[in-house]
């Protein structure tokens, strides 16, 4: 027995279904996601905190510095002179920046 041109019909078909089906699974993904919106931030970011690398989870406090001299350069603070040269910089760079501002002005 010979198929007619039914059988392009039914591909047709099916495409069409699939499609319908895909279509509707997207628009159901997109409802959930708007509908459920701040609980699904807050899943996704205990989640994120929760896949660091960098953390530890079976050790309670927070892993300590290598050595003692990084533990002593992070909780001493910057020496007067170190400071004292930063805000020269500053100064500096924001009285050049009043001086082009002022030239342009001019002009």
């Amino acid at each position: 027995m010979a198929k007619g041109g039914g059988g392009g019909q039914r591909e047709g078909s099916a495409l069409k279904r699939a499609a319908i089906v895909a279509g509707g699974l997207a628009l159901a993904w997109v409802t959930v996601e708007t509908a459920f919106r701040p609980l699904m931030g807050r899943l996704r970011a205990a989640i994120s905190s929760s896949t660091d690398t960098a953390r530890d989870p079976d050790q309670e406090e927070p892993p300590a510095p290598a050595s003692a001299a990084e533990a002593e350069k992070a909780s001493a603070p910057e020496e007067p002179a170190a400071v004292e040269e930063k805000v020269e910089e500053k100064v500096v760079e924001l009285e050049e920046k009043v001086e082009e501002a002022a030239a342009d002005k001019a002009e």
